[in-house]
């Protein structure tokens, strides 16, 4: 008589639950129903989840499902002298599950994620222009070298996401791959994103896609950024050090012009004109992402800094390896709790760090951002740094719509006087 039993083999977070087939001497077989538990949620006992939660509850109920299913499918089979073997049983847990032929590239993420790759050129960004950026396709990329690791180098069928994948998977960022919170939201919503790619070319997917939401962050990190103080301590601080020297120039330079470090390495003095008035001189350049035409004024400070010219040619690495060397010399210590790269994971780890540890390229764009908030119009240095919105603009600071409410005060007594 034929019968099933579920087990797990794996005890990592995410462990694959298989299906096992048999039917006396006539066939002993095993295949991966598709589903994923964390084994403290197994019982060996009955061979089925603990139904505890909602997720495994849900599970529970599916492999439940499919145990009749299976079972129904075979005496079908059995009658009419169907072979059964494992790609019967492999298709009989795919029929269940409405999972379809692989021969459509749009039934599994994998098959999406090359068309989108593929298509990138002609592709609407979210600038509304057409043609994907570096970035979002190495984004795309990363998206599935990371699910292949996280499925066994296995594709996955697009209906097979469900509020239940996306849990295990987010659990699976978090503890197994120590991602940092926002990390894994920016994979989930990658991975939700190319279901709704699949759904435009005919795909049904589960409607839960649509109503989960984002993993929340307890922990609130500290925006790093270099404030005129420490800006001054560093410029005042002699180095001899010739390496450490041009990352200084660079650094300063930096944090008076608030470009991304990939704009900011790449200024030449052909970039350097001036202003339609003759009054001052200015930075004209393109912004690598969303292709922005900018033109920053050179202020006093800045234009001290470079009074010898430009700092020679770096590269993005050394800048973010010299930059932490030079903070350190300069004494920016101040302790942080904050997530940093541990190169012993190659994982962002939270704990304490000193100050010079964070600093970054990103530190410049950010320290103009904030050194500037208050001083000058949010409109004004959003034209500068690039920021299409104030909300965004405001969380790229670290300010709350509370410290908007009380500049927004501020100005309004300012026009009484």
């Amino acid at each position: 008589m034929a019968s099933t039993k579920y087990y797990i083999q794996s005890k990592k977070q995410s462990a694959p639950i298989y299906l096992r087939f048999s039917d006396s001497t006539k066939f002993n077989i095993k295949r991966k129903t598709g589903l994923f538990i964390n084994p403290s949620s197994w019982s060996t006992a009955t061979n089925y989840p603990i139904a505890k939660d909602e997720t495994t509850k849900s599970i529970k109920s599916k492999l439940l499902k499919l145990e009749s299913f299976v079972i129904d499918n075979y005496n079908e089979a059995n009658s009419t002298g169907k072979n059964i073997d494992g790609k019967w049983l492999e298709n009989i847990i795919d029929k269940f599950f409405n999972r379809a032929n692989l021969s459509n590239p749009f039934e599994t993420i994998f098959g999406t994620i090359d068309y989108i790759i593929e298509n990138a050129h002609i592709r609407k960004n979210g600038k509304g222009s057409i043609g994907l950026s570096y970035n979002r396709i190495k984004g795309y990329k990363n998206l599935k070298v990371v699910l292949a690791k996280y499925n066994n180098e296995k594709d996955i069928f697009i209906k097979s996401i469900d509020r239940v994948f996306i849990n295990d998977f987010a659990n699976w960022l978090l503890k197994d791959e120590a991602y940092k919170v926002s990390t894994a939201n920016k994979k989930i919503s990658d991975l939700k994103g190319v279901c709704f790619e699949a759904e435009s070319h005919g795909i049904a997917i589960n409607t839960q896609l649509r109503h989960i939401k984002n993993l929340t962050e307890n922990r609130k990190e500290t925006v790093i950024v270099l404030n005129r103080k420490e800006l001054d301590k560093i410029e005042r601080t002699k180095i001899e050090n010739k390496s450490l020297a041009n990352v200084k120039k660079w650094l300063l330079f930096g944090c008076e012009i608030g470009q991304r470090l990939d704009d900011l390495l790449n200024i030449t003095e052909q970039n350097i004109t001036t202003s339609k008035n003759g009054k001052f001189r200015v930075v004209k350049l393109t912004q690598q992402k969303g292709n922005k035409k900018v033109e920053i004024p050179l202020n006093p400070t800045a234009e001290r800094i470079i009074k010898d010219g430009l700092p020679y040619k770096i590269s993005k690495a050394n800048f973010n390896l010299y930059v932490k060397k030079l903070c350190k010399k300069c004494k920016i210590k101040e302790e942080i709790e904050h997530w940093a790269m541990d190169p012993e994971t190659n994982r962002k780890k939270f704990k304490v760090y000193k100050k010079h540890q964070l600093i970054t390229g990103h530190t410049c764009r950010r320290s103009f951002a904030s050194n500037y908030y208050g001083q000058m119009a949010n409109s004004l240095i959003m034209q500068v740094t690039g920021h299409t919105t104030e909300k965004t603009f405001l969380k790229y600071i670290g300010k709350s719509n509370e410290d908007f409410t009380s500049l927004i005060y501020s100005e309004m007594l300012n026009s009484f006087k």
